[in-house]
């Protein structure tokens, strides 16, 4: 269990630095717009391929309290390890954001360490929404390619690396597209440090909306398409 726990540690450390961090460089670079977003969607989908492909065998890479959560509803997850693997993605998250802090004290805070926030005429409840519909397709593809066994072998880092990918270039945004507790976390630990606190604010909605997405999406799939267990 602790090489699962250490797994879940790394995987979310790496999610939610590789990922904001390119955040934080591509918009001081590019100053934000198209380019900006493709890169950022392009960097969050191969960081979450990579981690898939290195570690999926020891712990299933879930990274994402949602994907934990909802694989737990529906009986895909023991009950018992819902603890051990939202403290590692919570732990993972926290170091992520004082290594943002660390590595980018000034340009990071002129963009708020990339931090998810509602977009400009998008309303609390209006985000929540999005990041439902958003997490809901992660999970279904998730429920797709990596737990039913009649996928093709070898596509599952691939194609949730890719819907991560879509998913950002479609809410970004509007809501930065979370669809992780944990990625919204690391940047706004590491923007509560510099004294801003409005990302922190803000993080309940990137807690609601990506666990029902999650479970809704789960569900969908397990029940519509009854996958072996």
């Amino acid at each position: 269990m602790w090489q699962v726990f250490i797994a879940e540690v790394f995987g979310t450390w790496a999610l939610t630095l590789f990922g904001p961090a390119s955040a934080i460089t591509l918009i001081s670079i590019l100053g934000g717009g198209p380019a900006a977003l493709f890169g950022i969607g392009a960097a969050f989908g191969f960081i979450v391929m990579i981690m898939i492909y290195t570690l999926g065998h020891i712990s299933g890479t879930h990274i994402n309290p949602s994907v934990t959560i909802a694989l737990s509803v529906i009986r895909r997850l023991p009950t018992k390890l819902i603890g051990p693997y939202i403290a590692a993605q919570i732990i993972g998250s926290v170091i992520a954001g004082l290594c943002l802090y660390g590595f980018y004290p000034d340009v990071g805070k002129a963009v708020r360490f990339g931090a998810t926030l509602p977009g400009t005429g998008i309303s609390d409840s209006a985000a929540i929404a999005i990041e439902i519909v958003l997490t809901m397709w992660l999970l279904f593809v998730i429920m797709g390619v990596a737990v039913d066994k009649r996928a093709p072998p070898g596509w599952a880092g691939f194609s949730i690396g890719m819907i991560v990918a879509c998913d950002i270039w479609m809410g970004g945004p509007l809501t930065g597209a979370s669809m992780n507790f944990a990625r919204s976390l690391s940047s706004a630990i590491a923007a509560a440090i510099v004294g801003d606190t409005l990302p922190l604010s803000k993080i309940w909605i990137y807690l609601i909306g990506p666990i029902i997405g999650g479970i809704i999406g789960a569900a969908l799939y397990e029940y519509i398409f009854k996958p072996a267990k």
